[in-house]
C-alpha cells in the first residue's frame, strides 16, 4: 500500500511490496470473515455462502485474467500472477459490492477491472485508477438490474437518508450510532464495521504499511464538513458521526484512498488527495444521483494526481512552507465548495414544494405553515403517481381498499418491504375523502410510518382530486404512496 517517500538522506527498510500485499490481504479477509458472519446470522446461512461464492467467482476471474494476459504476451504466468496481486483488487471489489450482485455481473466486472484498470497500463503500479473503484463504477452504471431478488437486505443508511435528502435523523432505524459503527446493518457488503475496518487500519499503520495521514485526513474532512453542515442545516452533530458511519467511507480511507500507485506521491500531495477525494465523495452524495460518493471521489481524484504531483513538486524540505501554504488553500478551497452545496441541502418533500407551481400546492403549504406544520409541504392529488403503480377496489359501501407501492419497492429492495395497504371510504356527493385507515404498512419502520400517523392521515378528509396533500419530511416516498392510493380511490369513484 505505501511507498516510502523521504528526502535524503534516505535509509533502508525491511518493508517489501509482498509483505504489504500480504498484510492487506489478511485484513481484507478478516473484513470478509465478518461480514460472512453477520450476514449468516442476520439473514440465514444462504447469505454467508454467496458471500463466500461471489468472493471465490471474482478472486478467480482476476487470477484467470492474469494467467490470459500473461500467456498471451508470452511473460512467465506463474511469476506475472504473484507479482500483479489481483486477487486484492478481487477481494475489494467484492467487499464493497451488495450481497445481492449477481454472479456473472460481479465476474465481469472484475475482469474489466483486472484488465482494464490495470493490465492496459502495464500492470501493477503502472495503473492511474483504483481498479476495485473502477470496476464497481463499471456494476453500478451497468449491472444496477442484474441483481438477484433472492438475496435481498433493507435499505442501507445511505439509500435512506438520500430519499429523504440527507436532512434529518436516520440513525434511529439502524439501532443508533453505537450498532452502525459495530456493524450491525447491511450495506456493501465490507463497509460495515467501523470497528473492524479502524482496528485494520491501526494494523496497516503500526506495520508502516499505509500513511495515517491520509486515512485520517479523509475521516476529518468528512466529519467536519458534515458537522458544519449539519449545523446549517439543523441535523445536528448525529449528521457528521451518521456520514462517516454510512456507506463505503471508513472502508474507503483504509483501503482505497491510501493506494500508493494512484494517488501522489508526496506526503503533502496525498493530504490534498484526501481532502479532495472526501470534499467530492460529500458533493456526489448529496447532490447527486447515487446513494454514496466514496467510489466516484477517489476515481475523480485520481484524475487529478498528475496535477497534484506538479504542484508539490521541488524540494520536500527547502520548499515546505510552499507547500504548506498550498495544501491550506487547497483545503480551504475544497472545504468551501464542499459547505456552500451542504448549505443548500433540504428534505425531499421541500424540495417537491419548491419546485411545485400548481396554485393548489401553494395554497396548501401556506396553510400547513399558518396550522404551524413546518415539517410538510403539498402534493397534488391529481399529480403523477406512475411509480407507486396505485390500485383499489371497492370492498364496501363507498369503501375502497387500495394498494400502492412505497419506498422498498420503487427502489427494488425487496426483502421486508411489501406494498403499502388502506381502506379509503369516499362520500359519493362530492367525491371528497371521509377517512383513511392503513391496513398494512410495508415500508421503512422508524422512517416512512411518520406519513400514516393518524395525525397525518386525518388531513386527507375533505380532500377531493382538485385539492393537495401534506407530504411529510423524511418520508416522502410513503406520503407518495399514500395520495397515490388517495388518488387512486377518487378517480374510481369518480368514475374516472
Amino acid at each position: 500500500m505505501k511507498f516510502t517517500f523521504n528526502p535524503s538522506p534516505n535509509y533502508r527498510t525491511s518493508q517489501s511490496t509482498s509483505g504489504i500485499m500480504k498484510d492487506l490481504t489478511e485484513c481484507l479477509l478478516a473484513v470478509l470473515v465478518f461480514a460472512v458472519i453477520y450476514y449468516s446470522g442476520a439473514y440465514g446461512a444462504s447469505y454467508g455462502l454467496r458471500i463466500v461464492l461471489l468472493t471465490a467467482c471474482s478472486v478467480i476471474a482476476a487470477l484467470c485474467t492474469d494467467a490470459v494476459y500473461f500467456k498471451v504476451t508470452k511473460q512467465d504466468i506463474r511469476q506475472g500472477i504473484l507479482t500483479s496481486y489481483s486477487w486484492v483488487t478481487a477481494l475489494i471489489l467484492t467487499l464493497i459490492s451488495r450481497v445481492s450482485v449477481s454472479y456473472y455481473g460481479l465476474i465481469v466486472c472484475t475482469v474489466i477491472a483486472v484488465f482494464f484498470g490495470k493490465l492496459v497500463f502495464g500492470g501493477f503500479g503502472q495503473n492511474i485508477f483504483n481498479p476495485a473503484a473502477f470496476g464497481e463504477a463499471v456494476i453500478m452504471a451497468n449491472f444496477a438490474g442484474s441483481y438477484s431478488e433472492d438475496f435481498v437486505t433493507s435499505a442501507t443508511p445511505t439509500t435512506v437518508a438520500k430519499a429523504s435528502g440527507w436532512v434529518g435523523e436516520f440513525a434511529s432505524q439502524y439501532g443508533g450510532l453505537g450498532k452502525m459503527f459495530l456493524g450491525q446493518y447491511a450495506s456493501t457488503i465490507g463497509s460495515t464495521s467501523a470497528l473492524l475496518i479502524l482496528l485494520c487500519c491501526v494494523f496497516l499503520i503500526w506495520r508502516k504499511d499505509i500513511d495515517w495521514q491520509v486515512p485520517v485526513t479523509y475521516i476529518v474532512t468528512v466529519f467536519v464538513e458534515s458537522l458544519i453542515v449539519g449545523a446549517i442545516t439543523g441535523s445536528g452533530a448525529q449528521a457528521a458521526v451518521y456520514n462517516v458511519l454510512a456507506g463505503g467511507v471508513m472502508f474507503g480511507a483504509v483501503f482505497m484512498a491510501t493506494d500508493p500507485v494512484t494517488s501522489p506521491v508526496s506526503m503533502p500531495g496525498r493530504v490534498v488527495f484526501a481532502i479532495g477525494a472526501a470534499s467530492l465523495a460529500m458533493i456526489i452524495r448529496w447532490k447527486s444521483n447515487f446513494a454514496d460518493g466514496v467510489l466516484f471521489g477517489i476515481l475523480l481524484m485520481n484524475m487529478l494526481t498528475p496535477a497534484i504531483d506538479k504542484l508539490f513538486d521541488g524540494n520536500q524540505i527547502k520548499d515546505a512552507a510552499k507547500f504548506r501554504r498550498n495544501v491550506l488553500i487547497s483545503c480551504v478551497c475544497f472545504f468551501a465548495v464542499t459547505i456552500a452545496v451542504g448549505a443548500s441541502l433540504r428534505t425531499s418533500a421541500e424540495e417537491e414544494s419548491a419546485a411545485a407551481s400548481a396554485p393548489a400546492a401553494a395554497a396548501a403549504s401556506a396553510s400547513s405553515e399558518s396550522s404551524g406544520s413546518a415539517s410538510s409541504s403539498g402534493i397534488a392529488l391529481n399529480g403523477d403517481f406512475a411509480d407507486n403503480e396505485a390500485s383499489c377496489e371497492l370492498t364496501g359501501d363507498n369503501v375502497y381498499h387500495c394498494s400502492a407501492k412505497g419506498f422498498g419497492l420503487i427502489n427494488n429492495m425487496g426483502g421486508t418491504y411489501s406494498e403499502n395497504e388502506a381502506d379509503i371510504e369516499i362520500d359519493p356527493s362530492n367525491h371528497s375523502i371521509v377517512s383513511i385507515t392503513v391496513t398494512n404498512f410495508g415500508d421503512t419502520a422508524g422512517v416512512g410510518d411518520a406519513a400514516v400517523k393518524d395525525d397525518v392521515l386525518k388531513k386527507y378528509e375533505g380532500l377531493t382530486l382538485d385539492d393537495s396533500a401534506d407530504t411529510v419530511s423524511g418520508a416522502t416516498f410513503t406520503s407518495d404512496s399514500v395520495a397515490s392510493m388517495a388518488s387512486a380511490a377518487l378517480k374510481m369513484a369518480a368514475g374516472n
